[in-house]
Formats: C-alpha cells, structure tokens, sequence
C-alpha cells in the first residue's frame, strides 16, 4: 500500500521525504529524479568522465553537436570516442545533439535531420523533456540537486529498456549529500525562477533567458564566479556563446552588484528631481524676518541671573537704554528703494584739463586702408657689362704669321684672323675672305667711337659641369618581425582569427594584457597543429603549465568550433 501511495504521489512531494526512506540510496534517488523527470530509467555517475563513457556506450563512436550554452568537458569526450562539434553545421550524419533548453525549431531541424537529441536539464531538472521528444536527459553535475558543489554526481536518464551502466558510481558520501538537500529543490528552483524572470525584464535586451533559472549574457558582462551555476548561491561562468549567470537564492540586489550596476539607481535619480526643488525655494537671507517688539527683548531678558532690577529703571532715553530696532539710522546703502539696490554704479572718468582745451582733430583725409601688395618675386638675370674705353691694339707678334704658300703676306702687326677662324672651324660653309689692313684700321677705329652700336663679340664661357646627384642611403632600420600567420592555410587562418578574437575578449574581460594569456606567434602554432586534446595542445610551443590550466579548455573549444 506504501508503494501504491508513493506511485500516485507527485514527483516533487516524494522529493520531501526521500531521505528517510528505506532502501539503497543509489536506487532510491535515481528512481525518484527519473519519475522527475518522466523517466523509465536512470542511471547515476561519477562525474563527466562516466558520462561520456555512457553516453558513448548509449550513442556510439562519432559526432556529437554541442549547444555552445554547454561547459562541457572536451577531452573526456574525445577520450570516449566522441568528437564535439558545433551546431552551425548540417546535423546529418551526427550520433546526436546536446542541446540547452532547445526550442521548437531546434527539435524539428533535428527530426528532420534524423538525429537523437539529448537535454541538458543540469539547471532545471524536472522540465519533462522526454515527453516533448528528446532521446535522453543528462545533469552535469549536482550542483542544482544539491545547491552546493561538494557532491560530484552526473546523471543519465531515457525511455525504454535500461542500459547496462558503464560509466563509475558516485560515492556514497555524494548521493548522501543530494538525498538530503534534494528535498528543498523545488522551493529552490521556484525562487531562483523568478528572480531571473525579474532580473531578465531589468536588463533588457542585455540579457537573454537560458531556461528558467539562467540568463545567457555578453562573453564580457561579468567574470566567472567560484560558486557553481545552479547553487544556491549567485554565479556566473564563461561558455562559447557567453556567459551564463544563475541568481540562485540570492536576491535581485546581489546579482546585479555582481554585474556591476548600481541597485539605488531610482534613488539617485529621486534625489536628483528633487534638487531643482531645493533651489527653486527662496534663500534663508530672503525669507522676511518677522519684527520684534521692542518691549519682548527687555523682559525676556529679566530673568536671566536674576538682575531683574537692572532693567527696571524708567525708559526715558537716559544712560544705558538702547534705541529700539526701528529707531536705528540705517547706513546709506540700505536707503532707498529694493530695485536700486542691484542695479550697478556708474564711473565716468574725465580726461585732463590739457586734453579738454586741445580736443583733437580727425583727420579727415585718411584713406581706408589696404594690405601692403607682396614684394614680387625676383627673378636673376646675367648682368653684361660695356666697357667705354677704346680697344687695344694687339699686341705685335714676334714673327709674321703666314696662312700658307699660296696666301700674301701679313704685317707683323695684325694677325691672320680670317684664316685662323677658318682653321678653327674645318666644317664652316662660308668662304673666307682676306681682310684689308686699311679696311680693318677703319673698321677699328670706327668701333671706338660708338662702342654702344657694336660691341666686341663675346667669349663663351665653359658651362659648368653639373653636380653630381646626391646619394640617398636608405636608412638603416631594423627589420620587421615575420608575420606568424603568413604561410597559413585557409582553414588555418580562420581559426586563428577565431583564437584571435577570444584572447582579446578574454583579456578585455580580465583586464589584463593579451599577450598575457597568449602571444599571435603561439596562436599560429595552435592553428597549424589544429590540437585535439588536451595533450597534443601540451605539445604547442609556448603553452605552458600554468597556461594549459586556466586557458586550455577554452583554447580548444575556439579551435573546434
């Protein structure tokens, strides 16, 4: 009868009081998350490494489609036999997809392309996804169970004939942990569901819905968290489509101080709306005194150390009585009227006396005036020189200078000029003619009295040999390093445009240098060798231990897809 009341009772309400039932632990809480989650059978694992081994003995060797929502553990996959890929390509062919919280249309595409699909339900158990079409429900881990992440524990669940476990158990210490706190998961769930829901509609388009109790953010929004995703603490953590952040059972206030936004910001700007109210109200200088009897002051002040005869002589304007506030002269800068008061005074100065009795004269003849025209520029011409004095007789030769046999002889004095300018110039057409002595005496004589008219011919000088062009040395710089990325391939070089990418959104998330978390000359090596596994990526110059530990799942999520 206990057993027919427990089958008819609803799967959350069993949850209640599943620790203090008798039975196997192991059995007692996997039959109560398979019922959960509409279940013929689950299986309860170590971890993601038993996972992997069951879902490989439940698939097959092959591809599997992975949702980029997912942190998935890469090398134990590829360990099974199962190599993760993305889902932005053809589904056909695939052993099956793992998706988050699929949609509609993701489950057609998938009925399409005749692919099982697996649920990851780690964030929201209970969605009964098998009735909706899924193959099989998986939890990552137990951190949604048990709302911490000291019990290790995965899960498998499906329709149909149970398979034979292949994957380790968890311990006993882990499923004694989740049958104890296992009981308040659906108060859990249903807080941090709304709480999402509100703080979803507070971000906006920033944010979109994971689920019910997760939110998808930028890759950049906010730094990954120690407290797992689903516990009852806030967290946030890096996966390939963003970040995925879980409120658990914290309140709205605490998650977005863990994004970074300021939870009094309607306060701030109430205050602000209120400041131009605070100014707009008249200044306490400008609030109206209200006047005082002259009669108060005096009495009020009978009392005070009991020298009440002090005040009590007669008040007939003798020694010692003080004017009323009334009768006081008030200073010349208070008489008058209000509105003079901020009006400003006027100085007039005056020039000199001299100044008055010479006023001075405009000129009235004055000109507008013009910009002085810009000197022209001078242009070098070669400067020839006549001179005014008379040529000078040649100067006689020692002997007479003859042109040859056949030409008559020339006086001492004068030499053969014809036949020298002949000499001088073999290829000249014109014949040569002699010169009379007589006729070159006038022509002489006739060129020293207008040496205007005629002037001596010139000697060409010897045009300068031109200067040399200077020698440009190119500078002496030191070369550029070798681009790492010049001999890749295609397929190479988009993936180091991926790798790229995510260094620089994970340095500007970390604030830190990207040549911290991985230089362009080590992304390159990673692109060409295209690693697999965590080993092969080991065998990357520049990887190193450290580096390999906090970077070296993401690196090869980038490189895979």
């Amino acid at each position: 009868m206990t057993q027919d009341r427990l089958s008819s009772e609803r799967p959350d309400a069993r949850l209640v009081r599943l620790h203090a039932e008798r039975g196997d632990p192991h059995a007692r809480l996997a039959g109560a998350l398979a019922d959960l989650e509409g279940a013929e059978w689950g299986l309860l694992l170590e971890g993601p490494r038993a996972l992997a081994l069951q879902l490989t003995a439940l698939l097959g060797r092959g591809t599997l489609r992975v949702d980029p929502r997912l942190r998935v553990n890469r090398d134990a996959l590829a360990g099974a036999g199962l190599a993760a890929a993305p889902l932005d390509a053809d589904w056909r062919g695939a052993q099956a997809v793992w998706l988050l919280e699929p949609g509609r249309d993701e489950l057609d595409r998938a009925r399409r392309a005749g692919v099982p699909v697996i649920v990851d339900a780690t964030l929201a158990p209970g969605s009964d996804w098998l009735a909706r079409g899924a193959a099989a429900v998986t939890y990552s881990d137990s951190a949604t169970l048990s709302g911490h992440a000291d019990a290790p524990l995965a899960a498998l669940f499906g329709a149909g004939r149970a398979p034979e476990a292949v994957g380790a158990a968890p311990s006993d210490l882990s499923v004694a942990y989740v049958l104890r706190d296992v009981a308040t998961l659906p108060l859990r769930l249903a807080r941090a569901a709304r709480t999402a829901a509100a703080l979803g509609e507070r971000l906006g388009g920033a944010a979109q819905p994971a689920g019910p109790t997760a939110l998808l953010l930028a890759p950049d929004a906010v730094a990954d968290t120690s407290a797992p995703l689903g516990g009852v603490r806030a967290a946030a953590r890096s996966v390939t489509g963003g970040v995925l952040l879980t409120p658990g059972l914290e309140d709205l206030g605490t998650a977005l101080a863990l994004l970074g936004r300021d939870t009094g910001r309607d306060q701030t700007r109430e205050v602000a709306t209120r400041e131009p109210e605070r100014s707009a109200a008249p200044a306490p200088a400008e609030r109206p005194v209200p006047e005082r009897d002259p009669q108060d002051r005096p009495d009020r002040r009978e009392f005070r150390g009991g020298r009440r005869e002090r005040f009590d002589r007669p008040r007939d304007g003798r020694r010692g009585e003080r004017p009323s506030r009334s009768e006081r002269p008030e200073p010349p800068q208070r008489r008058g009227d209000e509105g003079d008061r901020s009006a400003p005074q006027r100085f007039t100065f005056e020039a000199p006396g001299a100044a008055e009795e010479q006023p001075p004269t405009p000129n009235l003849t004055l000109e507008p005036w013009t910009p002085p025209a810009a000197p022209a520029e001078e242009v070098w011409e070669p400067e020839i020189v006549f001179s005014d004095s008379p040529a000078h007789a040649p100067a006689p030769l020692p002997t007479p200078v003859s042109a040859g046999p056949d030409a008559p002889e020339q006086p001492a004095g004068l030499p053969d000029v014809t036949h020298l300018g002949a000499e001088a110039n073999l290829d000249a057409e014109a014949p040569t003619t002699v010169v009379d002595s007589s006729a070159e005496e006038g022509q002489l004589a006739a060129d020293a009295e207008a040496p205007e008219a005629t002037a001596e011919p010139e000697v060409a000088e010897p045009t300068p040999a031109p200067e040399p062009a200077p020698v440009i040395l190119p500078p002496d710089l030191p070369g550029g390093k070798e681009d790492p990325a010049a001999n890749l391939t295609d397929e190479q070089a988009a993936v180091y445009a991926r790798l790229r990418e995510w260094r620089n959104a994970e340095a500007k998330r970390q604030e830190i240098s990207r040549f911290i978390i991985a230089s362009n000359a080590t992304l390159a090596e990673i692109a060409r060798r295209v690693p697999y596994t965590e080993a092969d990526l080991r065998a990357v110059r520049g990887m190193g231990p450290e580096r390999l530990r906090k970077y070296g799942e993401k690196i090869l999520e980038v490189v895979r897809g």
